[in-house]
């Protein structure tokens, strides 16, 4: 799994890199951040939503002749959720490939929606006591793998981008909780 998400970041890294080379391409490229408002969706659970954040790069496809718009992204995103005294932690190199329809309007601003599949991938996942002093790692518990769905909306202002968007995670966060990840994020941008 390292050997993949290394194999990605290089890939990305060149496209930023030889981006001013292709100054006619209709490919953007742009960094992404954002806070995340996380839980457990279809859970007989009594928990309370993670407050965390993500991090990450995307690069924007547009469709010759049309709104539309393919953006994959390679995220850093925190979920999880609390439970009682305890906050389960959970990190995810996270890999959405995005459909973005535009509604291209006179001036700077095009607002837009957004959605499409995720896949994320865990790269950690604890468990803090009340007083977050007891750490438990939980990766043996946690499934390696999680697959969603995204749906988001948001404007572009130049370059500038700000939005809103919800992760529905459709595979159970663990064996032994009945539960899936749901992810609300507020996000900014900024493409080049």
């Amino acid at each position: 799994m390292k050997k993949l998400l290394y194999s990605l970041c290089i890939l990305l890294a060149i496209g930023l890199v030889s981006k001013p080379a292709q100054a006619q391409s209709s490919i953007d490229f742009g960094i992404r951040g954002g806070l995340n408002f996380a839980n457990l969706n279809d859970t007989d659970l009594d928990t309370d939503s993670r407050t965390g954040f993500m991090v990450g790069v995307y690069a924007n496809y547009l469709i010759p002749n049309s709104p539309v718009s393919i953006q994959p992204e390679v995220l850093y995103t925190q979920k999880g959720f609390e439970y009682g005294d305890a906050t389960a932690k959970l990190g995810y190199i996270e890999i959405p490939v995005l459909a973005k329809f535009d509604w291209v309007m006179d001036g700077n601003i095009t607002p837009h929606v957004y959605f499409g599949p995720y896949i994320g991938f865990n790269v950690s996942a604890e468990a803090e006591g009340p007083q977050g002093d007891v750490d438990v790692d939980i990766e043996d518990t946690v499934n390696t793998t999680d697959f969603g769905v995204i749906v988001g909306a948001g404007v572009d202002v130049n370059r500038f981008n700000v939005g809103v968007r919800y992760g529905a995670g459709l595979t159970e966060v663990a064996d032994n909780i009945d539960g899936k990840n749901g992810v609300l994020s507020i996000v900014a941008g900024v493409s080049f």
